[in-house]
């Protein structure tokens, strides 16, 4: 079945501790050296998807498509500005008219499941004005199922334990659900909400998929964003050529041509971006090393270290971290010896 693709873009992030990145959109941080909504876009690629809408709030509509645009690969990508606070319906108009009445996949900005998706739309073979629900338990960031689903999706029989239920942030609608919401007279939905209007107002059949702790979503928790960036590394397809002198390379690792590195040990899968330096040093499983990176005699794993920021001589393995931009981690040999830390709100420090 022929379809397209709506990428909706949450707000700003609420600022619960000091930003990783230069950007406060979740869906812009980046995992594997790139940020999150072009993770989506590839997802969305795989499944035979080219043409999309991406909806963003009015406030991040220039940053999100400067972004886009500097990495799409080709698709067919159209932008639309919905501000939430406002009850119209014109955005859901304009996104009906982009359907055309063909099946539309929703997609959230900053999250991806750890599957194709291909096979979930193919569901809508069968029942073409249908809906497709992803359903997930356990994982973090799901949207909540609202009292309409839960009860017409039986979720009790879906599982014992449905506390923990929740709808993973993509659904696939039949060809003119969104024809039909406008009908309804209603604005463009989040997430919930539309799963809700087409319970309720549908025509179509429901069919509901459990997906087992493979939707990943980063709404501001650091850990979430270490959580997608080993979920992308894994699919990594390596080049193991080695560069540079005296390093060893194992598994799948990408370095970029201008990087730099030597007398290092890096086991991937890890990615090396433009223009970093790495030089004595051991780079672990699950790493993403940003653009000007700088790291020298440091061990680091399963972590990721944002554009421009150097570790030197720490004297200790990082593991787990998050590096921000232009950050400074650094052991200081100067007298009296002491422990010095610039701490931001919220940020977490932990010695070992």
């Amino acid at each position: 079945m022929s379809c397209k693709g709506i990428i909706t873009v949450a707000a700003v992030a609420t600022p619960s501790r000091s930003w990783l990145d230069a950007t406060r959109s979740t869906s812009l941080q980046r995992v594997a050296n790139r940020p999150i909504v072009c993770h989506v876009l590839d997802a969305l690629n795989a499944a035979g998807v080219d043409e999309i809408a991406v909806v963003t709030p009015p406030s991040l509509a220039a940053e999100i498509l400067t972004c886009v645009e500097s990495d799409r690969r080709g698709e067919q990508i159209q932008y639309f500005e919905h501000d939430p606070r406002e009850e119209d319906n014109e955005t859901l108009a304009a996104l009906a008219r982009f359907a055309d009445g063909k099946a539309t996949i929703v997609h959230r900005a900053n999250g991806l499941l750890a599957q194709p998706l291909a096979p979930f739309i193919a569901l809508l073979d069968h029942e073409p004005t249908g809906i497709v629900l992803l359903v997930t338990q356990g994982s973090r960031n799901t949207e909540q199922l609202g009292p309409s689903a839960r009860e017409v999706l039986r979720v009790t029989e879906l599982d014992s334990d449905n506390a923990t239920l929740g709808l993973a942030g993509i659904c696939m609608l039949g060809p003119g659900a969104l024809d039909g919401l406008l009908r309804l007279d209603r604005t463009w939905p989040d997430m919930e909400a539309l799963v809700e209007s087409q319970i309720q107002h549908g025509s179509g059949h429901v069919q509901v998929r459990l997906v087992h702790e493979h939707w990943r979503a980063f709404n501001g928790n650091p850990l979430d964003l270490l959580d997608l960036n080993r979920a992308v590394l894994d699919t990594l397809r390596g080049e193991t050529n080695p560069i540079g002198k005296d390093n060893r390379f194992e598994g799948r690792i990408v370095v970029h041509p201008t990087a730099s590195v030597s007398s290092s040990v890096i086991c991937g899968p890890v990615i090396i971006g433009a223009e970093a330096y790495i030089t004595d040093s051991y780079i672990g499983p699950h790493t993403s090393i940003g653009e000007r990176v700088h790291i020298e005699g440091a061990e680091i794993e399963r972590s990721i270290v944002l554009a421009g920021a150097s570790i030197l001589h720490v004297g200790g393995r990082l593991v787990a971290s998050v590096v921000g931009r232009d950050a400074r981690v650094f052991r200081d040999f100067s007298m009296p010896r002491a422990m010095r830390l610039q701490v931001g709100d919220g940020d977490e420090v932990a010695l070992c």
